[in-house]
């Protein structure tokens, strides 16, 4: 191939393996750490980044640099997929583990609220869907997933106590809420350091 062909490929591939995985320019930026700038010059083709970049994308897509490269082979259908069941199959691995240890425990312990097995698991569930989010999909799910993780653990604070005095918390729960809100508002603030070279 040309180099004017791999630029091009290139260009076609990262555009639809961004758009395919729910991210901006921004967004891909933020995660590969480098400027939206960077990523629209990738995009439109008037830059080619280095092989160690390149590698670095590919790693971030779950591919290989020669599915970078090459010309477009469905791989922005078949990634995302890959990523949603892997996280499904985390938070079922989680509930499928909670399930065991309540059988465990109602069979041959006397404790009580062993339910709470379940409301410990959702706080679990919740860590997984950060984690993955964080990785793979946009802040919009993250978001979701940080409110989501933040909701459980004030749930399960107020279960464990078991007293109605702790109604407070709920309170405490929506100022929370908020600040979650506008730190989802809040757009990366990038620390200068040694740049890479894009040829």
């Amino acid at each position: 191939m040309t180099q004017d062909e791999i630029r091009n490929n290139f260009s076609s591939n990262l555009i639809r393996l961004r758009k395919a995985n729910g991210l901006t320019q921004l967004a891909l930026a933020e995660k590969l750490n480098y400027s939206d700038k960077a990523v629209s010059k990738w995009e439109v083709g008037s830059v080619l980044p280095d092989v160690e970049t390149m590698s670095h994308i590919a790693d971030f897509f779950g591919i290989t640099v020669n599915d970078l490269i090459y010309p477009e082979r469905k791989l922005h259908k078949v990634f995302p997929h890959n990523h949603v069941v892997i996280t499904s199959l985390s938070v079922c691995l989680a509930w499928f583990l909670a399930t065991v240890v309540y059988l465990i425990l109602q069979q041959s312990t006397d404790l009580p609220r062993i339910w709470l097995t379940f409301t410990v698991t959702a706080t679990v569930s919740m860590i997984i869907l950060v984690v993955f989010s964080a990785i793979w999909f946009n802040k919009i799910i993250t978001t979701l997933a940080v409110s989501g993780l933040f909701w459980s653990t004030i749930i399960n604070i107020y279960l464990f106590v078991n007293s109605s005095s702790l109604w407070f918390i709920f309170i405490i729960g929506i100022v929370g809420q908020l600040m979650i809100l506008f730190w989802s508002q809040l757009k990366k603030i990038r620390i200068p350091k040694r740049r890479k070279k894009t040829k």
